[in-house]
């Protein structure tokens, strides 16, 4: 008897970004796909989710030998599949230049819902799950998750979630997760509608 298996990870969470590098002094461009579960996003103080998306997705600049002999090359990634489950990283931590670990509290807006373009055709997502980070420094604190309750149904929503801190399970909703979590998420995971 012969079984298929297709790994959970592969067909929930894995995506492809391209990579396309352009010579600015002769325009040679190269393409590199390259295969991810997650992406970390830099915080943009007071900015929302979408906002550090766009960060990570503008060109930027790269020094690169080209064989024309230019030095100067521009870099700019682009989805070119989605995952079912996107899972985002920010991060929160970062060390000083006397190589302490800190917290990075800046506010970041959570937002509900994203709209992401890629080669297939874009995708329309919802939060449904994040873990935050509770404290103050880099070296303790507690870890916490929120997420849609599992008896929730799509075509009937109800803003029912529920938090996780330890033993302790509590109701939430949706919008307060959002706006309690703005200086405390950690990594958020998005569904993609089908």
């Amino acid at each position: 008897m012969s079984t298929n298996y297709s790994c959970p990870v592969g067909d929930h969470l894995v995506f492809k970004m391209e990579n396309l590098r352009t010579c600015k002094t002769c325009g040679a461009q190269t393409r590199r796909q390259e295969e991810f579960t997650n992406l970390s996003l830099d915080l943009v103080p007071g900015g929302s989710v979408e906002k550090m998306l766009d960060e990570y997705l503008k060109e930027t600049a790269l020094e690169y030998r080209c064989e024309c002999g230019g030095n100067v090359s521009s870099l700019k990634s682009a989805f070119d599949t989605l995952p079912r489950v996107l899972i985002l990283h920010l991060k929160r931590f970062r060390f000083t230049p006397s190589y302490r670990l800190v917290k990075v509290r800046d506010p970041v807006v959570v937002l509900r819902d994203l709209v992401l373009p890629s080669k297939e055709g874009g995708g329309c997502y919802s939060l449904v799950s994040t873990i935050s980070h509770l404290g103050t420094t880099g070296t303790e604190g507690h870890y916490i998750c929120d997420g849609v309750d599992p008896e929730d149904r799509p075509d009937e929503p109800t803003d029912r979630w529920l938090s996780y801190n330890d033993a302790a399970v509590t109701e939430t909703t949706g919008a307060s997760v959002c706006r309690q979590r703005q200086r405390s998420a950690y990594i958020l995971f998005y569904k993609r509608h089908v």
